[in-house]
């Protein structure tokens, strides 16, 4: 298996970025016509994914110099974007205009900024694996790795609590599903002795988790 990825790692990340842009756009379109704060929510998320997997995908036909800046936004822009997982958590519990998702909120803006800065200071260096480039990570002041520690995991386990509250609630699993499989995924590279390929592993649950969350949204008009 670890051949296969590693062979066909260019065209995998390709069909992944263009199958999440395909989610991004109809989660957008979802939220144009019921402006839903749950849904917007959910959109910017993937969009965060889709970028990020989107510039992994030109590090096959751009040069370093192009991607390398290209990079750094990607860091910047995951730090920003995925800790919304959190403040989404209180809009699928139906939390909103609750004091609970107020609290929500300014966890979820705290990080947000964290994320941002953390990403921006993060240092990189270019690798190269099945013919794509890209900028992977090369380490950070211990405060960014903590950071980023909470990114990985921290805004995926509150929303696999939540997935569980609106199983109880509302018998839709799709939250639960979507939070499970992101972790699922993001822990398996390390778990097989192949965290090397953790940034296309995950790749995986990032599509899972959009999809669920489009699925989310289908299964509770």
């Amino acid at each position: 298996m670890r051949d296969i990825l590693i062979s066909y790692c260019a065209p995998i990340i390709a069909v992944i970025s263009v199958l999440e842009l395909l989610v991004t756009v109809l989660l957008f379109a979802d939220f144009a016509k019921k402006k839903s704060p749950a849904v917007l929510l959910m959109a910017l998320i993937a969009l965060g994914l889709t970028f990020d997997g989107c510039v992994m995908a030109l590090g096959a036909v751009l040069p370093a110099g192009v991607l390398e800046p290209l990079s750094r936004v990607r860091y910047i822009a995951h730090g920003l974007l995925i800790p919304l997982n959190i403040a989404l958590c209180g809009y699928v519990l139906d939390w909103e205009g609750t004091k609970k998702q107020s609290v929500l909120w300014i966890v979820t803006a705290v990080i947000c900024v964290l994320g941002a800065v953390s990403g921006f200071a993060r240092q990189t260096e270019l690798r190269e694996l099945g013919g794509v480039l890209r900028y992977a990570s090369a380490g950070a002041p211990v405060w960014a790795e903590k950071i980023n520690r909470v990114l990985s995991f921290g805004t995926v386990l509150p929303l696999l609590a939540a997935g569980v509250g609106v199983i109880v609630k509302k018998k839709n699993p799709c939250i639960f599903l979507a939070a499970f499989l992101m972790f699922a995924f993001s822990a398996l590279g390390p778990a097989t002795g192949n965290a090397d390929l953790i940034f296309l592993i995950s790749m995986f649950g990032e599509l899972l988790m959009v999809f669920f969350f489009l699925l989310h949204e289908k299964k509770s008009e």
